[in-house]
């Protein structure tokens, strides 16, 4: 086992005290090897200078490196036009509700009311300031507030409790107005980790540092999960086994009316339990694929049949159940739904099985029921903060329909002549906004995650998607696509900028569910006309690779434009706007939405 692999174990371990938590920092950091750099600043009206070891801890776990710029005292508004200038890649904000004035939550009782509202109006004329200044950052990490000084029960809310809900209002109503904007409960962390190990009122009052290293270590965890392990991920599918994982027992030989699933009893409840939580993701816009070996129609009597079956046939998007073994059984999984490895998410109960994937795709994560089934509820609250805490759009909510329409058409293809009788036949319509600032969260994401069909992987901030929309040198189209089985969603973006006469690509994607129906060359028409209406003589785009982007290495060939120069793989296109003839695919009806 390697030196480095030794400090990362460490640093994974539960309880590990802090001065050993510094020394394998600092020691991956010097010889470590990594694959990601992020810069981050960090503003507070209190001191957490340690808050920096454990971004870089958590950073070093995630197989990523990031430099910690710790701010001024209290001016976040200072600190936030220097992490924009800097060009940091995100930046987190920890304010002390107590700290608002001193010793506030005491000041409450006292102070006329006409202060407090004062009081308020300035933390939220702030609050707009730092978060319009910092939309160039590609996230926004804010804690929420919390009581430093325990209430006393009085039978009602008193003033301090009453008061802190109107400021943490405050924030959830401005971070909503910001997609770049990611609120951190520090409340729930509080209630998970008790007060009295996260808050040390001592170093408080000598040194104005009232968070214990417990608190900041969970502090910055929980940032960790927010960002994908600083953009080291963004899982789609979550794999499941089914005996002893979705329900308790073997199916093939306990038979459906002796598998362990009763929400009244144990050890049935337990997943019961699990099942209504895997169910929740599902509506949260992830995909469930089961992979269980086991005969088929088994697995779908309990589909059908078990009056406690969460899980029905309606929630699962792709089913592997085979004697074949698990590794095939992904890459299939991942080939059918067209997504990579990395974004699947696997959970078996088998020892062999899990020790067989992480062997065979470690770029698969790897979650065992536990031998301990009370502890599965722990496994849960791991999987589920994998792919919720960096949140959900509603664009990406319940996938699991927009797959099954997929699967709907192309299950009609073999009835047609032609595979264009058979596009045809979907009555395809697409429409093109431009400049749509409702869709701005949803085009950010898909800038981030989008890797197969993108010809530039240009990644793109909510905020920075805003200046392009709100600038006058460019344009960014949004694509919604839907055919007569159901909308597939806004699942494509081009973003064009205009350059004099010269109107450059900057960037095209598309999720992959709609590609191979001519969604891809069905817009251009359109965009090369908005082209012409400005004045642009010359269309120019690029193509740059990356290690999951050549199946569209020529796709602007495929479109017309002519090559005029390649250099290290990047192939650079060019073609005058009144020669540029691309393909109508007429079987699609675009139209314009703003």
């Amino acid at each position: 086992m390697s030196e480095e692999t030794n400090y990362l174990l460490e640093l994974s371990t539960p309880g590990l005290t802090l001065s050993r938590t510094i020394q394998a920092v600092e020691q991956l950091e010097s010889h470590g090897q990594t694959h990601r750099e992020m810069a981050i600043g960090v503003a507070s009206n209190v001191s957490i200078d340690l808050l920096s070891v454990f971004l870089r801890k958590h950073a070093l776990l995630a197989g990523a490196r990031v430099s910690v710029d710790m701010g001024s005292h209290d001016d976040v508004l200072t600190d936030a036009g220097r992490y924009v200038e800097a060009g940091k890649q995100a930046m987190v904000y920890l304010p002390f509700f107590d700290n608002l004035l001193p010793a506030f939550e005491f000041q409450i009782e006292c102070l006329p009311h006409a202060d407090i509202l004062a009081k308020e109006a300035d933390f939220r004329a702030q609050c707009e300031l730092m978060f319009q200044s910092t939309l160039a950052l590609p996230a926004l990490y804010v804690g929420t507030f919390h009581r430093h000084v325990r209430a006393v029960d009085v039978g009602r809310p008193d003033s301090v409790a009453a008061t802190l809900d109107r400021f943490n209002a405050v924030l959830r109503e401005l971070a909503a107005r910001h997609a770049h904007v990611r609120l951190i409960d520090t409340e729930d962390i509080l209630r998970s980790l008790g007060a009295g190990s996260c808050l040390d009122r001592r170093f408080y009052l000598r040194s104005t540092a009232p968070y214990s290293p417990i608190f900041l270590d969970e502090f910055a965890r929980r940032i960790a999960l927010a960002s994908r392990g600083f953009g080291g991920y963004f899982f789609k599918a979550l794999v499941l086994d089914c005996d002893n994982t979705l329900w308790g027992g073997v199916v093939g030989e306990d038979l459906v009316d002796g598998i362990k699933l009763d929400p009244h009893a144990y050890p049935g409840r337990v997943y019961w339990q699990a099942q209504l939580a895997y169910a929740g993701l599902e509506r949260q816009g992830v995909l469930l694929c089961l992979c269980s070996k086991n005969n088929p129609p088994d697995v779908d009597e309990v589909l059908e049949r078990h009056p406690n079956q969460v899980l029905r046939e309606a929630r699962i998007t792709l089913k592997k159940v085979n004697w074949k073994d698990k590794v095939t059984n992904l890459r299939e999984i991942a080939s059918e739904l067209n997504i990579g490895l990395d974004s699947l998410v696997f959970v078996d109960d088998s020892d062999f099985e899990c020790a067989s994937v992480r062997t065979a795709l470690p770029q698969v994560r790897v979650f065992q029921v536990p031998k301990a089934l009370p502890d599965y509820g722990r496994v849960l609250r791991e999987i589920r903060e994998l792919f919720l805490a960096g949140g959900v759009s509603d664009e990406s909510r319940s996938k699991t329909e927009q797959y099954r329409q997929i699967q709907q058409a192309s299950n009609e293809q073999s009835r047609y002549a032609s595979h264009e009788d058979y596009l045809t036949s979907l009555e395809l319509k697409v429409s093109l906004r431009r400049d749509s600032i409702a869709d701005i969260a949803r085009i950010s994401e898909l800038t981030q995650k989008s890797n197969q069909f993108n010809l530039t992987t240009l990644r793109q901030t909510p905020g920075e998607i805003q200046d392009r929309m709100q600038g006058d040198d460019s344009c960014v189209y949004s694509l919604n696509v839907g055919d007569r089985f159901g909308p597939a969603g806004l699942t494509g973006v081009v973003i064009v900028d205009w350059r004099d006469d010269v109107a450059c690509i900057a960037a095209f994607l598309m999720s992959c569910r709609v590609i191979g129906r001519g969604v891809e060359f069905s817009i251009w028409p359109h965009i090369a006309a908005d082209a012409l209406h400005r004045g642009c003589r010359i269309l120019e785009a690029a193509y740059r690779p990356t290690a999951k982007n050549s199946q569209v290495a020529d796709f602007f060939d495929r479109l017309g434009i002519p090559l005029v120069e390649s250099d290290d793989g990047v192939k650079r296109y060019r073609v005058n706007l009144d020669e540029f003839q691309p393909s109508n695919a007429d079987w699609i009806k675009v139209s314009h939405g703003e």
